[in-house]
Order: structure tokens, then sequence, then C-alpha cells
């Protein structure tokens, strides 16, 4: 891994996506390196078992989600002991009374309010740079690419919900029961349902794209029309005109982020310009702005920066500096293509 692991303290491991990855999904990838990694007895291994521990108590948890009717009873039994306490001066015999009353009150308020808070949501991240596989309760995958986060709560009733921002590729499992609600990921204003089906999603900058793989899916955003989605086609919803439209696509453009590249079809370089934002979290200068209207064919590889940085360079005839995290395009004059 491209990461200085040996350096890591427990906190560190325990804000690692790819960490987090082997604790709570054991994906085949990170099951691999962390188990080669914890045998090798680094010398940070006592804070990797700590956070192992800290992790694994969590991860372990369980928040009860009672029956409608146990939460009725609880409303049911506030109501009571409320009702049953007289409204009068407070007198020595009833003194105890009162006491019993200011003492399960609270209890029975803050047992409501436990009972009824929203599941905890799960989260995975995928960092810079990095892509991020992750195993459902359901048995779907997703792949996060750079940059993305998925989330979902714990799942009841059948109900299977995700909320994505960024960019992912969706292996959902078919379930063959009319009764189970459909799959739904919400990424911005965007709801894409579907049974079992791979598809892509991306939100980014006000804009949401779906791409279909294979099967079917229903595309649906504020006051549109929902779209039915066959395999090559796509969604591309704009808040800012608050249109939803369909189109054509391919699997080699859309999906090829999933193999570390960027296929270019008369692609802006204001296009590639955000990939590198969203892949690596570059902050990108212009000394010409023109430079963002220019278009470029063919297929970048996104695997290395610094090839990426050379061949666009050589491309565009323009000189890169990099200083961090900052890329400063410098026009050199004439154009390369």
């Amino acid at each position: 891994m491209k990461k200085n692991y040996h350096l890591f303290t427990k906190d560190d491991f325990l804000e690692d996506a790819f960490f987090l990855e082997w604790r709570k999904y054991a994906t085949p990838e990170a099951a691999a390196f962390w188990t080669t990694y914890h045998h090798g007895a680094p010398g940070n291994l006592a804070a990797l078992e700590q956070a192992i521990a800290a992790m694994d108590a969590i991860l372990s948890l369980e928040r009860i989600s009672p029956a409608p009717a146990d939460k009725a009873l609880v409303w049911q039994q506030i109501q009571a002991e409320l009702t049953a306490v007289p409204v009068i001066p407070v007198r020595q015999h009833s003194r105890k009374r009162w006491l019993a009353a200011a003492v399960l009150i609270p209890l029975f308020i803050l047992t409501a309010w436990y009972l009824l808070l929203p599941p905890r949501m799960h989260k995975v991240r995928s960092g810079y740079g990095q892509q991020v596989r992750v195993v459902l309760p359901d048995s779907s995958v997703v792949v996060l690419n750079s940059h993305s986060e998925l989330q979902y709560p714990r799942w009841k009733d059948g109900k299977r919900e995700v909320w994505l921002q960024g960019e992912a590729l969706f292996d959902v499992r078919p379930v063959n029961i009319a009764s189970v609600p459909h799959f739904t990921v919400h990424a911005g204003q965007v709801n894409v349902e579907v049974l079992g089906t791979v598809f892509n999603v991306k939100q980014r900058r006000g804009s949401t794209i779906v791409f279909l793989k294979q099967g079917k899916v229903k595309v649906s955003a504020p006051q549109q029309q929902p779209l039915i989605l066959v395999p090559d086609q796509k969604a591309a919803w704009s808040e800012e005109k608050k249109q939803l439209l369909k189109s054509l696509s391919s699997k080699t453009s859309e999906l090829a982020w999933t193999v570390h590249k960027m296929q270019l079809k008369q692609t802006s370089v204001q296009d590639i310009i955000y990939t590198l934002q969203d892949t690596y979290g570059f902050t990108i200068i212009l000394q010409d702005t023109s430079i963002a209207s220019r278009t470029i064919e063919g297929t970048l590889s996104l695997k290395n920066v610094n090839n990426v940085l050379f061949e666009l360079s050589a491309i565009l005839n323009v000189k890169i500096e990099k200083n961090n995290d900052t890329l400063i395009f410098r026009d050199n004059g004439q154009r390369g293509y």
C-alpha cells in the first residue's frame, strides 16, 4: 500500500477507510493485506491491535429496534405516570410520591427518546486516489470511486436503501420475492430504483448521471417524469436546469474509472480537470483560461498521477507545475493537438 501504515497510531487506523473495510466487511483484498501486515509484527503492532479491539467492540453493538406496540406502551406509561401525579401543594406524606415521579418521569422520557431515535447510519468513505469495495448486507456489491461516500442504515422489513455522494458502481443482488421493496440509491435529488442489476451512479457538482450496464432501473427526480433505462442508456440530471434527460452511452466510457482510466471522446480539458480534482484532490489553476475549452480524444490512464501530468503536458503543450496539492497549467504558446 502507498500509505505509511507503520507510522499509524490507534486513532489513525480507526480513521483509515481501508482498515475499516477490513474490520466491517472483510473484503478479500483488505483481509489479505491486513492479515499479512498483522502477522509481520510491525513496530506499531500494539496500536493496530488496540484499533482492532476498539472497532470490533463498536461493531458488536446492536441497537434494539422495538416493535410499534412496544413504543406505544412506553408512551402510555408516560401518560399514566403524568396523570397519576396530583397537582396539589406538597405535604409531608406526599413527598415520597413526588420524589418517585421526579425519578420515573425523566427515565420514561429518556427511554422513549432512545427507542424513537432513527437507526444508526453505516458510512464508508474512499480517499483520494483510492477505490473501495463494499459488500452490503444483502450481498450486493458496491465499488466506490475516489473521494466518495456511501451511507446506509440497518435494513429492516426488507427495505434496502443507500445514500451516495460521489461515484460508485452497483452490482445489486436480485431478490425473486414480490413483497421485497426495490433496492434504492439516493444521489442528491435523484433516486434510482432496481430489483437486480448493474449500474453506475455519479453525483458531483449539482449533476447526477446514472448509467445502466445490465438489467433495468427507474430514475426519478423532483417534478420530472420518471425514466426507465435499459442497458447502454444513461439518465442525466442537472440541479441548475432542473432537467432529467435520457441518452445512449457505453460502458467503455462510463465505467472506465473502474480500471483507472478516462475514455476521452471530444472531452474538454475542464472535464479532465474535474476528474483530477475528484480523483487526487488537486486544486488546479489555469494561467490561460482558454485551455479549459480545448478537447481531447483517446484514453488517459489515471493509475499513476505523474504519468497523467506528463501525458497532459505533452498533449496540451503546457507546462504543469506541481506545488503540494496545487497544479498550475502554464501555456507554452503553440497547441499540441
